[in-house]
């Protein structure tokens, strides 16, 4: 067992499912599926096709079709949120901002405590995920933009360190390499990849009360019941598993995604699947003490289908769930808090058609220019009609919203403004 470092050089688009419309969002990790085929390609690359003529054909079965299992490649200072996790959905003060809850140790909860309010759930989503927005233009048989056309998406950041793990070992995994990881590799997800022995680190205590196994799934599982449909209820294979123990009583809480991926060996798509999403967790109470291995076992090896693909990967009887309030330390945060638009606003610039149209129409552009050039060149803007439309106040507002990180999500407020005004002179 190993524990994997990837150091990306150039950003990650890990494409999720299949999408209609402009934007196309990235997962926000690195499935294990992922990490499974860059490292597939970079034997090839260095080894030749696996056929049967290749001398090394049972060392790449070995790393890719044996026991080898790949986890997904998380980002420094992520966290999944599990199902069970509760916090105070409308926080009043600050004690109902720093009340949470784990409903698989602490029980259940319908209201905060502090205000008597209703309560958000966990959803499985990943947060502390930095990525970036990548703008591009269709281009037509002149060169030049086509009108209208305008794509973007989401790529993970290459200012990270991601980690995860390989259970299984192997000396071609021992050795650093450069691999590429997600989609669009003539561009990006170039990495380097390493690895170090792992901890083997037994599994602790429960933190119920009660002693009850809690079984937290931190990448999507693939559960199928005993004439092979899709399952949500995980318990019978954590089970047959633990290999012994008859169950008492169980409590699960799943919620169902659909995964895919793309082979790009064959060049075709994989099927479609439903599966348990990450953050499901399932409270097993035991009639009798597990054995220790077989608890190992579960821990290192996971549940359900597709395990060498990094799905059902689990942590067993992991710390209580904690909502962490984070701390407002400069005054840099306090102004990440403040509306984007609101400086635009207050200076009289959103009450005109023709103002909006210009911020949207040249806010794009800026954003284009911004990838192709990696610099803002936002003074050509400028010197073309801001004398008509600004004075030098409003002039130096609109120059911050342009150089801001902010600017992608304040181009969908300002068409959100744009319709709204033109729907009030109608």
């Amino acid at each position: 067992m190993r524990d994997v470092i990837a150091t990306p050089h150039q950003s990650l688009l890990v494409g999720g499912l299949a999408e209609v419309g402009f934007y196309k969002q990235s997962v926000p990790y690195v499935p294990g599926s992922t990490v499974r085929g860059a490292l597939a390609a970079t034997w090839i690359r260095d080894h030749g096709v696996p056929g049967r003529d290749n001398p090394r054909r049972d060392e790449f079965v070995e790393l890719f079709e044996g026991e080898v299992l790949y986890s997904p490649l998380m980002q420094d200072g992520t966290a999944v949120i599990p199902l069970t996790a509760l916090r105070c959905k409308y926080p009043k003060d600050d004690a109902c901002q720093a009340w949470s809850a784990d409903a698989a140790v602490d029980g259940p909860s319908l209201t905060c405590p502090q205000c008597r309010g209703g309560v958000e759930t966990g959803k499985g989503e990943v947060t502390g995920v930095a990525s970036r927005r990548v703008l591009r233009t269709q281009l037509g048989d002149d060169g030049c933009a086509v009108d209208g056309h305008l794509y973007a998406r989401q790529e993970l950041s290459h200012e990270r360190t991601y980690h995860g793990r390989i259970i299984g070992t192997h000396p071609w995994l021992e050795e650093d390499k450069e691999i590429w990881l997600g989609g669009r590799t003539t561009t990006s997800g170039r990495t380097t990849f390493r690895t170090v022995p792992a901890d083997g680190t037994p599994v602790g205590p429960s933190p119920r009360a009660d002693g009850a196994l809690v079984v937290q799934v931190t990448a999507p599982a693939l559960i199928v019941d005993e004439i092979g449909r899709p399952s949500l209820d995980p318990a019978t294979e954590i089970l047959r598993i633990l290999d012994g123990p008859t169950r008492a009583v169980t409590r699960t809480w799943t919620r169902p995604q659909r995964v895919s991926g793309w082979h790009a060996a064959s060049g075709l798509p994989k099927p479609t699947e439903i599966a348990m999403s990450m953050g499901s967790v399932t409270v097993v109470q035991l009639a009798e003490e597990p054995d220790p291995g077989r608890l190992a076992l579960l821990a290192r090896r996971g549940i359900g289908l597709r395990r060498s693909e990094g799905f059902g990967t689990v942590e067993v009887n992991p710390p209580a769930w904690r909502h962490v309030v984070p701390q407002e330390t400069s005054a840099e945060s306090a102004e990440t808090k403040k509306p984007v638009l609101a400086e635009v606003h207050d200076l009289g610039l959103l009450d005109r058609e023709d103002r909006l149209r210009w911020l949207i129409d040249r806010g794009r552009k800026v954003l284009v220019e911004s990838e192709q050039r990696r610099t803002r060149m936002i003074n050509e803007f400028f010197r073309e009609r801001v004398a008509l439309y600004f004075d030098d106040q409003q002039a130096d507002a609109v120059r911050r919203l342009f150089e801001s990180d902010r600017l992608p999500g304040a181009l969908t407020l300002l068409e959100q403004a744009l319709q709204k005004l033109q729907a009030e002179r109608q």
